[in-house]
C-alpha cells in the first residue's frame, strides 16, 4: 500500500496541522502539505507559534513600536500583526485556516495536534540556526512529543547522499 493510498483510507475526512515559523522550510512544508491534502481532500490548518509574552512576541518580530505601545495596545496590535501575517500564507479561499498558538512550538503543536488533526506537517529546519544546534531541531521535539504521525518535510534541495 502507497503513502497516497493510507491517507484515503482515513475513515473521516483527514486534517493536517502545519507548523510555519514564517521561514523558507516552513514554506516547503505547507506547499507539501497542500499536494497531499490535495490527493486525499483533507482540510489544512496553518498554526504558528508565537511567544507567550507579548513584549518577547513584538521583539521577535521586530516590532519594538509596538512595545512602546504596551498593555492592551500591544496585545490588539500583535494579534493584527500575527493575523496579517498569516493571512498572506493561508489559502481561505481553499478553506485553510490558521490559529496562533503560544508557548513552546513543540508543546504548543503537539497539544494542539490532539485536537482531532491526522497529521502534523512540519519543515525539517526553521529561522533558528542556532537554537537548531543548541537545543535540538523543534521539528524532532515535536516528533517526541507529538500523539500522531508526524511528517517532517526536508529543506534542502540536494539530492540523496551518496556512499564515497
Amino acid at each position: 500500500m502507497r503513502a497516497d493510498d493510507t491517507l484515503r483510507a482515513v475513515a473521516t475526512a483527514p486534517r493536517f496541522l502545519v507548523g510555519i515559523d514564517f521561514s523558507p522550510g516552513s514554506r516547503k512544508a505547507l506547499a507539501e502539505a497542500r499536494r497531499l491534502a490535495s490527493l486525499c481532500g483533507a482540510a489544512i490548518t496553518v498554526a504558528h507559534v508565537r511567544p507567550s509574552s507579548d513584549i518577547r512576541a513584538a521583539i521577535r518580530e521586530e516590532r519594538g513600536d509596538l512595545v512602546r505601545a504596551g498593555g492592551r495596545v500591544l496585545s490588539r496590535e500583535l494579534t493584527e500583526h500575527y493575523a496579517r501575517r498569516l493571512g498572506q500564507w493561508t489559502r481561505a479561499s481553499a478553506g485553510e485556516r490558521a490559529v496562533v498558538l503560544r508557548g513552546a512550538p513543540d508543546v504548543a503543536l503537539a497539544q494542539e495536534a490532539r485536537r482531532g488533526y491526522t497529521i502534523l506537517v512540519l519543515g525539517s529546519t526553521g529561522q533558528n540556526a542556532v537554537a537548531t544546534l543548541l537545543m535540538g531541531a523543534t521539528a524532532e521535539r515535536a516528533l517526541g512529543r507529538a500523539t500522531i504521525p508526524v511528517l517532517i518535510v526536508p529543506t534542502s534541495t540536494r539530492g540523496p547522499r551518496r556512499a564515497r
